[in-house]
């Protein structure tokens, strides 16, 4: 996409806000793969049921957050299965859509390494405008958009925001009721 039409997209369309990790980026996946890789003897829990993957992991609560907060943990995380198709069908449905996602506090490289793993895995697809339009940012609730799909259960002050939340369906969210899109090739996508 040249800079033209990218800047008509944002311009013409309607924003849907995406989060990345849970959402495009698979970040239970790079925790547990180096869980396997560097600890064996630590079962991997087959049932998440809270947000914050350390809680599934109580004895191992430093473990999982000294390997989150890593140098390079996030710009290495895999892809959420059909995530690109999934950002491509946002686009085709006429809408624009835009990273919304809050850095982990305790990992400095954090933000840099998102925007690089956007610059790898979907700028060479989409275009700079991708990165160049991201935000990354612990107050959600300011930003402009008429949806912002996550897949964190609750959104800190979400009632004051202009979007409405659509849960991106993960194992520890499926008590939340509400707008769901049950993976990137959910059929309600559209709506």
């Amino acid at each position: 996409m040249n800079g033209l039409n990218a800047l008509n997209l944002m311009i013409n369309n309607p924003v849907v806000l995406v989060d990345m990790d849970g959402v495009l980026a698979d970040f239970d996946r790079g925790v547990t793969d180096r869980v396997r890789t560097r600890h064996p003897e630590i079962p991997i829990t087959p049932k998440r049921t809270n947000f914050y993957i350390s809680a599934d992991y109580p004895e191992h609560t430093q473990l999982i957050r000294d390997i989150s907060d890593e140098e390079g943990f996030f710009e290495s995380l895999p892809l959420i299965e059909g995530s690109i198709d999934g950002w491509r069908r946002i686009m085709a449905y006429g809408y624009t859509p835009r990273i919304c996602s809050s850095p982990l506090s305790s990992n400095p490289y954090c933000e840099d390494e998102k925007l690089a793993w956007l610059d790898d895995n979907f700028a060479p697809i989409f275009g700079n405008w991708v990165v160049d339009q991201a935000i990354i940012t612990k107050r959600k609730e300011l930003e402009e958009g008429i949806a912002l799909i996550d897949d964190r259960p609750e959104i800190k002050n979400s009632n004051n925001a202009p979007w409405q939340h659509i849960v991106f369906n993960q194992q520890y969210n499926r008590h939340m009721q509400g707008p769901r899109l049950n993976g990137w090739s959910d059929p309600n996508l559209k709506t």
